[in-house]
């Protein structure tokens, strides 16, 4: 027979045992996962160069290509609080490609946007550019950089420019598909109920390009990021494109690393703005 003293006494080893056979939440196994991932890659990076045997036969494991984490952590804290020798940081050089990365991004999907929504409220408007549209867009961006050189010259500008050139129809082909995404019930419910052209585009369509052009936005900063560098590394304008240029040009592969670190991290930060942005905005898209 169970007494009342037993069942109490029992109780909490019952309690304990209960939660060490809870399982332990995803977020902490993937957690660990990705630690675990980052712990293995930066210590194979760090040791596996330095077998003699590897690093002869293996091109890609010799320590003058590839560096090592130690040097890049080296190289990285040069960057970020100054030079020994000449005091130089890349904190200039990071504000020149973040300013021309947002500026033309902000830019470009504004008037990708308003070009949606004007396209996708008129048929024949669309039907009529929208194969000259199409054929712009095919057009290689990197042939246009040169262009944009010559007419700006080698400044932020034509970054800010080749940026908008690209995320322009980034936004234009989102905008565009989400104001043609309206149900044709819905506009002729509007037009019965005598809605201008005018009032069609603000009231019914305008919500739909709002939603499908912020969607874009992530994909759009990190498009309008690569382009800034490529402008600069292509064409001498100053930034982190003109920066990393200098830094293969006289074969540091240390700086070189540590010059993608600091644009990964600016590039997260750019994403994670942008997807900040976008609950933001649509908060009732969520």
């Amino acid at each position: 027979m169970v007494t009342a003293e037993n069942s109490i006494s029992t109780a909490p080893g019952s309690i304990h045992a209960a939660e060490a056979n809870r399982p332990v939440p995803w977020f902490v196994w993937r957690t660990l996962t990705q630690i675990a991932i980052v712990a293995v890659v930066v210590v194979s990076w760090e040791f596996v160069p330095k077998i003699g045997f590897l690093a002869r036969h293996v091109r890609i494991l010799d320590p003058y290509y590839i560096s090592s984490p130690t040097q890049v952590w080296d190289s990285l804290k040069a960057l970020l609080t100054g030079d020994p020798g000449t005091g130089a940081t890349v904190w200039p050089y990071f504000m020149v490609t973040l300013l021309s990365t947002v500026e033309g991004t902000a830019i470009g999907l504004v008037l990708g946007a308003l070009a949606g929504l004007v396209f996708s409220n008129s048929r024949r408007l669309s039907e009529i550019c929208r194969p000259f549209i199409v054929l712009t867009n095919s057009v290689p961006r990197i042939a246009l950089i040169p262009i944009s050189v010559v007419l700006f010259g080698p400044t932020s500008t034509a970054s800010v420019v080749n940026v908008i050139a690209v995320v322009f129809f980034v936004g234009f082909f989102n905008a565009f598909e989400g104001g043609r995404s309206v149900k044709p019930a819905v506009l002729e419910n509007a037009r019965l109920l005598g809605a201008s052209s005018w009032q069609v585009m603000r009231t019914i369509r305008l919500p739909m390009v709002l939603t499908w052009t912020f969607a874009a936005v992530p994909n759009a900063i990190s498009f309008g990021l690569i382009v800034s560098v490529t402008t600069e590394l292509l064409a001498g304008v100053r930034g982190m494109g003109e920066l990393l240029q200098s830094a293969t040009t006289y074969l540091q592969t240390s700086m070189t690393f540590a010059i993608v670190v600091v644009l990964s991290f600016m590039g997260l930060a750019l994403y994670g703005g942008a997807i900040g942005l976008k609950k933001i905005v649509l908060r009732w898209d969520e």
